[in-house]
């Protein structure tokens, strides 16, 4: 498999510019190569997530190799097994205690997107969604994970893999489903004290 790129956005001259810094050491530690990118906050917490999809298509777009969407406040404790997701296009980890739920069916804090056509057809499906519930009357909360769900359900084509928890484990929620041991990527979910 191509090497794998991390790529993520903050908003600068917020707490999130310090909850990066985490992330950038973790890589480093494990010499993943991440592309952190500033990205001018929108207004709200909920507009600037809603530019995840747009920015992801963009990052797929220019790059050569798969991409592993990490959010900032997110921090690597092991170096990540990329040939799990080898065969697949898309892969981002389904909460099954929130089935049909669409505000927490998905978490969406780690997704693997690969350099595939069905992985951009998902993601300009997700772009659109997202671009489409954003213009409503009163948006959604977590647009950005209700357009992805509403896409994967509707997308049976493209070959997804649910993400390991260990991919993408809540520092607080997954204790019971996780030893820490086990754990590639911690989600320390900062939204919860910025938001």
């Amino acid at each position: 498999m191509h090497p794998v790129k991390v790529i993520c956005f903050y908003t600068p001259n917020t707490p999130y510019q310090q909850e990066v810094m985490e992330l950038k050491t973790s890589c480093a530690n494990f010499g993943i190569p991440l592309e952190a990118e500033p990205l001018e906050s929108r207004g709200s917490w909920e507009k600037n997530v809603a530019m995840k999809p747009l920015f992801i298509m963009e990052k797929l777009e220019k790059a050569k190799t798969p991409l592993l969407w990490v959010d900032a406040d997110a921090v690597f404790l092991q170096k990540p097994d990329f040939s799990l997701f080898e065969q697949v296009d898309f892969s981002v980890r389904f909460m099954e205690v929130f089935q049909g739920n669409r505000e927490h069916a998905i978490n969406a804090a780690t997704i693997f997107i690969n350099q595939t056509e069905g992985a951009k057809q998902l993601v300009q499906a997700w772009v659109d969604r997202c671009l489409q519930l954003s213009q409503e009357e009163n948006p959604p909360p977590f647009v950005d994970q209700i357009s992805l769900y509403d896409v994967l359900l509707e997308n049976r084509d493209a070959k997804v893999l649910p993400l390991p928890v260990s991919y993408c484990k809540i520092f607080d929620l997954d204790t019971f489903f996780i030893n820490d041991d086990q754990v590639v990527i911690e989600q320390r979910q900062a939204s919860r004290r910025y938001r």
